[in-house]
């Protein structure tokens, strides 16, 4: 053991580091459920009764694997917030773990350290880690996937090749289980099969007597995993599409008559989401920040140039039946930036949209990590005696600087933002919990709109959802009894003023604040 942790002190101490990115101080950041995170608990609650899907309907579509993960924990820690934003950052640190072993296979492990670093501190990991969506699996599994896929064919031993062919197929199909910009590992892993096969169209038949074991494994086992979704897609061919129609450039509602001008519009401001300003949703990113830090942003830009002209090499050396893996490695890295950007490039809502890029999340440390070992072993060679003494002294500086001032964007910046807080309606948790205590179903009205209330119905399912919904526009309308109670949460206390004149009796007999002193519970009673 210890001989283990010597060997790999940098390794397990960046990954203390991811840990602490992600779950210290769970419990208050973030501090309450966003209306949408909630539609995965009440998806929940029917795993919980036996109803098991593959695909839920709520919300345009959600595929079902983080649910299930969501349910077992759950099912243990009972229902509330922290839970599921603790889930999600399981998924987020599993991914950093996945993120070092693929790099280490394609680049090294000096590569690989790095692209764990800059992933484990990173704000925008940090932030979308600690999002309760089913998004955080796609990186995991879509990690896993090409890690499996490489070890396969760059193994000598048949028995590891069939097996990593199975776990390939495996980790191929859960991940259409996990959020739709996975589907894009599909074109990724059809072209990078194509290429494999014209490089090596001399030699095709010793290939094929070589994998083909490992391609029925990879096959059978995609096959299985893929069997219970695809049969529900069949009986609901409408539930493949979802809201992705909806968000389109091809939406003449969105793109205003221009498909090609909305496209450069998008692919501009996606692009120059890494570098300036990303998405402003406190749920998917510290708010207008750029997704990569800017001591980062130009070692990816390096990177990103000379991986995609690999892309064309990669064809010349097709072509010439000389495939190099350093080649194909890059190719792939590249192909997959691309192709994970086409869920955001083709979308015209929300851009640049955090959610939506999160497949390009592992790879975007993986090209700024192979561009500073590139540097790192520049200065290493170095005949310049000034470099080759303070490369330990600018290594230092540069990782420090990016882990402080990725450190204060989230747990300063975010941590002390009312807007994050309501970002994430932490007012609904506190109302849910009011509600709970009081547990008085026929004497309890909450003003509350139909989306945002998905947080309290959820929170509330142990005591059965013990209120009656109004819709806020309207709270003055309703008909008090002696004792009744009305609750007005962040978002409808305006609305309390309308009630208060139209009920001049009722007395407020709860106030409750958050830690900036803003109101977010308003509880009036009919004397």
């Amino acid at each position: 053991m210890i001989k283990f942790i010597k060997a790999n002190w940098i390794l397990l101490f960046t990954l203390a580091l991811a840990l602490v990115f992600r779950f210290w101080q769970i419990t208050r950041l973030p501090g309450g459920l966003f209306p949408d995170e909630a539609a995965n608990g009440l998806d929940i609650n029917s795993i919980l009764s036996g109803d098991l899907q593959p695909f839920y309907e709520r919300g345009n579509g959600r595929e079902a694997l983080f649910f299930y993960v969501l349910a077992a924990v759950v099912a243990v820690f009972g229902r509330g917030h922290w839970q599921h934003h603790a889930v999600s950052a399981g998924f987020g640190f599993a991914a950093v773990l996945a993120t070092y072993f693929l790099t280490k296979r394609l680049f090294g492990k000096r590569t690989a350290l790095l692209a764990t670093f800059f992933m484990s501190v990173a704000s925008y990991a940090t932030l979308i880690s600690r999002t309760a969506f089913r998004a955080n699996t796609v990186p995991f599994l879509a990690i896993l996937t090409i890690l499996f896929f490489v070890k396969a064919l760059q193994t000598k031993q048949t028995k590891t090749r069939i097996w990593s062919g199975a776990a390939a197929g495996l980790f191929f199909a859960l991940g259409f289980y996990t959020y739709t910009s996975f589907r894009m590992m599909l074109p990724l892993l059809f072209a990078f099969g194509v290429v494999l096969i014209l490089g090596n169209r001399d030699k095709l038949a010793k290939y094929i007597k070589a994998y083909r074991g490992a391609a029925s494994a990879s096959a059978a086992a995609f096959l299985a995993g893929i069997a219970w979704l695809a049969y529900y897609f069949i009986r609901h061919p409408a539930s493949f599409v979802g809201r992705a129609g909806q968000v389109s450039i091809f939406s003449t509602d969105l793109n205003g008559g221009d498909t090609l001008g909305t496209f450069l519009k998008v692919f501009k401001a996606t692009i120059l989401s890494f570098f300036t300003q990303g998405d402003m949703n406190w749920r998917h990113n510290v708010a207008g920040a750029p997704f990569l830090s800017p001591l980062l942003s130009p070692l990816f830009a390096m990177a990103l140039l000379i991986f995609t002209w690999s892309i064309f090499v990669l064809l010349k050396e097709i072509w010439q039946k000389k495939l190099r893996p350093e080649t194909i490695y890059k190719s792939l890295i590249a192909s997959w930036f691309w192709l994970m950007l086409v869920p955001e490039v083709t979308t015209a809502e929300g851009i640049p949209h955090g959610l939506r890029l999160i497949g390009v999340m592992p790879a975007i440390f993986i090209l700024p990590a192979w561009s500073a070992s590139q540097i790192w072993e520049f200065l290493k060679n170095s005949r310049f005696k000034f470099m080759f003494n303070t490369k330990y002294v600018i290594a230092v500086f540069f990782l420090g600087t990016l882990f402080f001032t990725n450190f204060s964007l989230y747990f300063d910046a975010a941590a002390n933002s009312p807007d994050y807080y309501y970002a994430f309606r932490s007012d609904l948790t506190m109302v849910s919990n009011y509600l709970n205590e009081r547990n008085r179903p026929g004497s309890t009205y909450l003003s509350l709109d139909e989306f945002s209330v998905q947080t309290v119905d959820y929170l509330t399912t142990p005591t059965n959802r013990p209120y009656t919904l109004v819709d806020p526009a309207r709270t003055y309308e309703v008909k008090l009894k002696k004792g009744d109670q009305v609750i007005f949460t962040q978002s409808t206390i305006f609305d309390r003023r309308k009630f208060v004149d139209h009920h001049p009796k009722t007395q407020l007999v709860r106030s409750e604040k958050n830690q900036f002193g803003e109101f977010i519970m308003l509880v009036y009673q009919e004397p």
